[in-house]
């Protein structure tokens, strides 16, 4: 508990979920949209969310009593970048905001405490650009954040009407999979193989690219997806992690930005389809089917083909309002200090 503010967090459990519907639907409605779940459903992916891959703490004030003042949901992810946490969904309700001073900044100050602690090596998150410039003013002066180089897509139509088979998109001679231990010295080998031959080599250092790699195969959360030629070897590797929303139906998947190993065009786009339809198999046959969000490096123009080829569009945060377009920020390692942490606790008169 923090001594020198009069907020508090709380885990939600079975006790406290019952405050989470109000909090969620202001969320929506603050945004222009709708929560799609239900209580009953909420209860039951939320206390399971929590055990253990999300990480949903009820925000609360003194002066309030025991009814929750808003709520942050935040997801641990490993990534090409290293092992981190993305935060899913942050909201404080709306008279706390008119009346009440920094509840928003200890959102952050819990989710930077939590990074300090885990010793994570960044912290994430999406935010619409028609947010009030206040917002931006924060993540980037307060909070040390920057914007991304990033653009996240919701794949919803190939989660669950399959993806669009084009005849470009078309290679028998590829598969994909989910990677294991044992594919991890396959793996350095075409990363190796690939940068001793490329155009552009990766930008990643090997080592540290494989130890994500391995953390990745070997954690609650995180995976990492391989395209296999039966011919040439893997191809292609993506990290996949399990993420969970809340009025975006809770369970879902957040996919990273395609790592390619090899330089055709064709290759790094039908990479991208296998891949892409691996996931949403194993999307539904694990359940987690809430949404399917996908991550293209701005400047990638194959991947931004392949998502308009299967009709994936630039996520919103409200429906048909393109000003609402979510882009991504970011906290690396050298704001994440516990100097930055406890500068965003309101200080007592």
């Amino acid at each position: 508990m923090v001594t020198t503010s009069d907020f508090y967090a709380c885990p939600v459990n079975a006790n406290n979920v019952k405050y989470l519907p109000d909090l969620i639907d202001g969320q929506a409605k603050h945004h222009h949209s709708h929560f799609r779940g239900n209580t009953s459903t909420l209860r039951r992916d939320f206390i399971k969310a929590a055990q253990p891959t999300a990480n949903i703490q009820l925000l609360y004030h003194r002066q309030t009593g025991t009814k929750p003042v808003g709520y942050i949901a935040y997801n641990e992810t490993i990534t090409e970048q290293g092992k981190g946490l993305y935060l899913e969904d942050i909201y404080i309700a709306e008279h706390v905001r008119k009346k009440i001073r920094g509840a928003g900044s200890y959102g952050f100050y819990e989710l930077i405490d939590n990074a300090v602690k885990n010793k994570m090596d960044y912290i994430q998150w999406s935010v619409a650009m028609n947010n009030e410039a206040a917002t931006f003013y924060f993540y980037e002066n307060k909070i040390g954040a920057a914007r991304m180089n990033k653009v996240l897509y919701d794949m919803d139509e190939a989660l669950f009407n399959g993806l669009k088979a084009r005849p470009e998109l078309n290679n028998p001679s590829l598969t994909a999979r989910r990677a294991e231990k044992s594919d991890i010295k396959a793996i350095r080998a075409s990363i190796e193989r690939y940068n001793k031959h490329a155009k552009t080599p990766l930008s990643y250092d090997t080592d540290v690219l494989m130890g994500n790699v391995a953390n990745a195969i070997k954690h609650h959360n995180g995976d990492v997806y391989l395209s296999v030629s039966k011919a040439a070897g893997i191809q292609a590797l993506c990290f996949i992690n399990s993420n969970y929303s809340t009025f975006r139906n809770v369970t879902g998947i957040k996919g990273e930005p395609l790592i390619a190993l090899n330089d055709n065009a064709n290759i790094y786009q039908q990479s991208h389809y296998v891949i892409a339809d691996k996931v949403t198999q194993d999307c539904h046959a694990s359940q987690r089917t809430g949404h399917l969000i996908w991550g293209v490096n701005s400047a990638d123009s194959l991947a931004h083909r392949f998502m308009t080829s299967q009709n994936a569009d630039v996520l919103l945060m409200e429906d048909n309002n393109m000003a609402s377009t979510l882009v991504m920020y970011g906290i690396k390692d050298k704001n994440i200090t516990a100097a930055k942490r406890d500068s965003l606790i309101p200080k007592k008169p």
